[in-house]
C-alpha cells in the first residue's frame, strides 16, 4: 500500500481516500443506491407486467418496453455498484479488467437505451400521427429490431475497452499518487479520444432531434382531436353493469307491447348496448393508448435532462475552470452520474402516470397472493 511520511505523520493513500469520501463521496454514494435500488425494483415490475399481462400485450411497444427495462436493469444491478465502488476506491483501484468491462458496459448501457427510447418513439409516432396498422402479434419483428439496436451499441462501445484504463491519480502530497479509472493518457487527443465522442455526440443528438420530432408531432395531433382529450380525461364506464336507461326501457318493453313483438324490441335494445359498449371500450383503449405515450414522452425528456447534466459538467470542467472550482465541483460525482438517471426514471413515470400499469401490477400482485392462499397444505 502507497504511503508518505509528512511532517511526522505517516500517511497512506487508504486514508486519503477515505477522507475524500466523507468529504465529497457520500452525498454521489446515497444518489446511486437511491437509483439503483428504485431502478432495480421498478424495471423488474416493468418487465413482469409487461411479459405476463394480456392487457399490456395489446400495446404495439411492448416488446421495446422489455428490451429497455432489461438494459436499464442491467446498469441498475451492475454499473451502478460499480460506480459507488469506484468513489468509495478512488485512489487504490487497482482492477484493469474491472475498469474495461465495467466503462464498456455502461456505454452499451447508455447507447442502447437511448436507441431504444428512440425506437419507442418512432413506433408511437406510425401508430398515432400516420395511423398505421399496429402489428401487435409481430414480437419478432420488435425483437429484431431490439437486439440490432444492442448490438449496434456493443459495437461502438468498442474503442472504450482501448481508451479507458489506469492512470496516476495525484493526490495534494508531493511524491504520493494512486490509480483511478479514466481515459488513458495516450489518447488524450482529437484524433481518438474527440473524433470517438464526436460520433457518439453526433448519434446522440440525431435521437434528441428524431425523439422531439416524433413526439412533438404526436402531441399535436393529441391536442387537435376533440375525440381524443375526451377519452383522455373521461373515467371509463364499467362494462359489466348495464346503464339505467337501458334497464328500464327493457322493463317497459316487456310490460307493455304484445309478445310477437317483444323480442324484435329486446334484440334491438341488445344490439344498441352492444354497440353502446364497444365505442366505450374503444374510448377506454384509446385513453390507455393516450397516457402510455404520454408516460413515454416524459420518461425520454427526463432521461436526456439526465445526459445534458452529464456534457453540461463535461463542458464546464473543460471551459471553465474558475465555474468549475466554485460551483461544479462539489457536487462533480452526481452530476456526472446524470445518466443513470434514464435507468431508473422509467418505471417511475408509469407508475405515477400511467393508471393501466398500475392496475395491472395490482391484478399481479393478487394472483401472487391468491395461489399461495389457495395452494393446498403438503400432508
Amino acid at each position: 500500500m502507497a504511503s508518505n511520511f509528512t511532517n511526522g505523520t505517516f500517511i497512506s493513500l487508504s486514508e486519503i481516500e477515505y477522507k475524500e469520501f466523507l468529504d465529497r463521496g457520500i452525498p454521489a454514494t446515497i444518489f446511486l443506491l437511491f437509483l439503483s435500488v428504485g431502478g432495480t425494483i421498478g424495471n423488474l415490475h416493468t418487465v413482469l407486467v409487461y411479459t405476463l399481462s394480456p392487457v399490456m400485450a395489446r400495446y404495439s411497444v411492448r416488446v421495446f418496453i422489455i428490451w429497455l427495462s432489461l438494459v436499464d436493469l442491467t446498469s441498475c444491478l451492475l454499473c451502478m455498484p460499480f460506480e459507488i465502488f469506484y468513489i468509495r476506491y478512488d485512489y487504490t483501484f487497482s482492477s484493469v479488467g474491472a475498469c474495461k468491462f465495467f466503462r464498456f458496459l455502461n456505454h452499451i448501457v447508455a447507447g442502447a437505451s437511448s436507441c431504444l427510447l428512440n425506437a419507442i418513439a418512432i413506433e408511437r409516432y406510425k401508430i398515432i400521427v400516420k395511423n398505421l396498422p399496429v402489428l401487435f402479434a409481430n414480437s419478432q419483428r420488435s425483437n429484431v429490431i431490439s437486439a440490432s439496436l444492442l448490438g449496434l451499441s456493443t459495437i461502438l462501445s468498442i474503442p472504450a475497452l482501448i481508451f479507458y484504463g489506469l492512470n496516476e491519480n495525484e493526490t495534494d502530497i508531493v511524491g504520493l499518487t494512486g490509480k483511478h479509472c479514466k481515459i488513458l493518457s495516450e489518447y488524450h487527443s482529437i484524433r481518438y479520444v474527440g473524433v470517438y465522442y464526436s460520433i457518439l455526440v453526433f448519434i446522440g443528438s440525431a435521437n434528441v432531434v428524431l425523439c422531439i420530432v416524433s413526439y412533438g408531432k404526436i402531441l399535436c395531433k393529441i391536442c387537435t382531436r376533440k375525440d381524443w382529450r375526451e377519452s383522455l380525461g373521461k373515467k371509463p364506464d364499467s362494462s359489466s353493469n348495464i346503464p339505467s336507461e337501458i334497464r328500464s326501457g327493457t322493463t317497459q318493453v316487456i310490460s307493455t307491447i304484445p309478445n310477437g313483438e317483444e323480442k324484435i324490441n329486446k334484440e334491438h335494445i341488445e344490439i344498441s348496448y352492444s354497440e353502446k359498449k364497444k365505442a366505450t371500450r374503444s374510448k377506454h383503449n384509446l385513453g390507455n393508448a393516450i397516457r402510455l405515450t404520454i408516460s413515454l414522452m416524459i420518461a425520454t425528456a427526463i432521461s436526456y435532462l439526465g445526459y445534458m447534466l452529464f456534457v453540461f459538467t463535461f463542458m464546464v470542467m473543460m471551459l471553465n475552470r474558475k465555474m468549475y472550482q466554485n460551483i461544479v465541483r462539489p457536487v462533480y460525482n452526481i452530476l456526472v452520474h446524470g445518466y443513470f438517471v434514464n435507468n431508473a426514471a422509467n418505471p417511475i413515470v408509469f407508475c405515477l402516470l400511467d393508471s393501466t400499469f398500475r392496475q395491472e401490477c395490482l391484478k399481479l400482485y393478487g394472483k401472487i397472493f391468491l395461489k399461495k392462499n389457495i395452494s393446498p397444505a403438503l400432508p
